[in-house]
């Protein structure tokens, strides 16, 4: 029987993600300078020969799975900064959603937190990354939340730009400092010590 093309992209759709997802996996446990593309292709069940038919080497692997990163928390800001209420409204959909992404993400922080170590950001910038580009849209969109929450009382009366900072500190902190364990921590007390160190009157 011939496969429909949409069956055929739809397997393809599939085969991509479970290469990605097994490359992730492997990357976060291995590192990415130590790992070969034989352990990713076994990982993912499959051949070498097939992996390759998808992504031609192991840098293509790396930087579909960091631009995957970058855009997923970009989305959630955007999302946020759209979210239809106020100040207060926004800020709470946002802690909602980084704390969810950051739990999904786990392996894409032990990725990106190993090649700052290995090579920072002229590694990201050979690879088509620009960090500080990346993060001045992290810092535009969360800031514009914030200059409104600030507008209506609904955070401390403080530069939003100074408790933009604050917000990625903390978050960063978290990541960076415990790894995997952060997620111990009941997120309600994550949620409540972010209201706080923003000044929100709903912590």
């Amino acid at each position: 029987m011939v496969r429909s093309k949409q069956i055929n992209e739809q397997m393809r759709a599939e085969s991509q993600e479970k290469i990605l997802t097994a490359a992730r996996q492997v990357f976060a446990s291995q590192g990415y300078f130590n790992c070969t593309v034989s352990d990713i292709a076994q990982q993912a069940g499959m051949s070498q020969g097939n992996l390759y038919w998808y992504y031609p080497s192991k840098e293509k692997l790396l930087k579909a799975i960091l631009a995957d990163g970058f855009s997923s928390v970009e989305q959630v800001l955007v999302d946020a900064q759209e979210y239809e209420g106020d100040g207060q409204a926004k800020i709470e959909y946002l802690i909602d959603r980084y704390l969810k992404l950051s739990q999904a993400q786990g392996d894409f922080t032990a990725i990106f937190m190993s090649l700052l170590g290995h090579g920072g950001a002229p590694l990201l910038q050979q690879m088509g990354f620009d960090p500080l580009q990346i993060g001045t849209r992290y810092h535009q969109h969360l800031s514009a939340i914030l200059t409104q929450a600030r507008a209506e009382g609904a955070v401390a009366d403080i530069d939003p730009n100074i408790l933009t900072v604050f917000f990625f500190s903390f978050y960063n902190g978290l990541l960076v400092t415990y790894g995997k364990d952060w997620t111990l921590v009941p997120e309600v007390l994550i949620r409540q010590a972010l209201l706080r160190l923003l000044g929100s009157l709903a912590a």
